[in-house]
């Protein structure tokens, strides 16, 4: 039994190995000629440089490839041992398809924690380089200044809008801070601008609107200081900050935060976050599908196989694509995001699984 784990765990390794390969060969090729035209104009073009960025930009990718690989590489090896007859003999030996898989499924299980740890560290790291690399060869910058920002501090009752931050002088534009005590306004302050010191927030050419027994006041300072004003400036910063690349707590405390001001972005943001969270699971999620498929066509197993992999593959990404767009729309929940495209995926599989027999 251990001579089959290891042939079995050997030949999908393997196959998966130099296909993976492949693909990120493709993949690199494809990112180079597409910036052909940047390499050509620039004086600095050399191979280390056009080497690095193609390295860089396999971290966009590296998940999808994976799992596609070994989706191939699940489907040939039973689809092979199936044209091959070998299927048979192990059936015949008295041992069952399941103890067959159990390798497989094993070392689906494996990969996806792997390379989701791999995903929530080194894959951050390797994320934000290609932004690095993106803002210093082509000018694709992921770092400028957030705008439209809009911000609520549960804690303090403080709603914050700007219309820009500045994070290298740490300086709110046209800053607009709302008190609130049990959903009725306290205070309102307009300002020019406000800049962030080591002792917190200073106001300038602010409008103070007030709240007193008789009504709203208005007063008028050129510096003013809201003591009970203290939101960090990383939160402001964060808003420029993609998904892709913020570390998982900073991730989820700004998107509490954003929920309860923004419900728009937040269902954006909430949608790249759990795509970001799930998108290691399609390890899994295409090894089991290619366990579940049909491997006992009649004639041309190894092109039905790979034919119905590749269908299975295209029916995943396409739709996890559509419902990506359509959670970011608000039209779906965000977990849609990563269920839907599972459901829809299975159930295919399923279909082109009774059909086979029938092949």
């Amino acid at each position: 039994m251990r001579i089959l784990s290891r042939y079995t765990l050997k030949r999908v390794v393997f196959t998966a190995a130099a296909t993976f390969l492949i693909f990120c060969f493709l993949v690199m090729a494809v990112e180079t000629f597409m910036h052909l035209d940047s390499y050509i104009s620039s004086e600095k073009t050399d191979f280390a440089m056009m080497a690095s960025y193609a390295f860089s930009a396999l971290s966009n990718y590296y998940l999808l490839l994976l799992s596609v690989s070994f989706l191939f590489s699940v489907s040939y090896f039973l689809s092979d041992m199936s044209a091959n007859n070998e299927l048979i003999s192990i059936y015949g030996a008295g041992i069952s398809k399941r103890r067959l898989i159990a390798p497989i499924f094993i070392l689906a299980c494996t990969l996806t924690v792997i390379f989701f740890a791999f995903n929530e560290t080194l894959g951050l790291e390797w994320k934000d380089y290609n932004i690095r690399l993106s803002a210093e060869y082509f000018g694709q910058s992921g770092t400028s200044d957030p705008r439209n920002i809009s911000l609520y501090d549960e804690s303090s009752g403080y709603l914050v809008h700007a219309s820009s931050y500045n994070k290298e002088s740490r300086r709110l534009y046209s800053p607009v801070i709302v008190k609130s005590n049990e959903g009725s306004i306290e205070k309102r302050i307009e300002a020019r601008y406000a800049d962030y010191d080591n002792s917190g927030w200073v106001i300038y050419d602010a409008r103070v609107m007030q709240k007193g027994e008789e009504g709203f006041s208005t007063a008028f300072y050129d510096s003013y200081e809201e003591e009970g004003f203290s939101m960090e400036p990383s939160l402001f910063e964060s808003q420029n900050m993609r998904m892709e690349t913020m570390d998982a707590s900073s991730a989820y405390d700004y998107l509490k935060k954003l929920e309860k001001v923004n419900p728009t972005a937040y269902q954006e943001k909430m949608t790249d976050f759990l795509s970001r969270f799930f998108e290691p699971l399609s390890i899994f999620i295409m090894i089991v599908i290619a366990l579940m498929m049909n491997y006992t066509f009649k004639k041309n197993i190894l092109l039905f196989s790979i034919v119905q992999s590749l269908v299975i593959a295209v029916v995943y990404y396409v739709s996890d694509m559509v419902f990506s767009i359509i959670s970011r729309q608000g039209m779906a929940p965000a977990y849609a995001v990563a269920v839907f495209p599972f459901l829809l995926t299975v159930l295919l599989s399923l279909v082109i699984s009774k059909i086979g027999k029938r092949i």
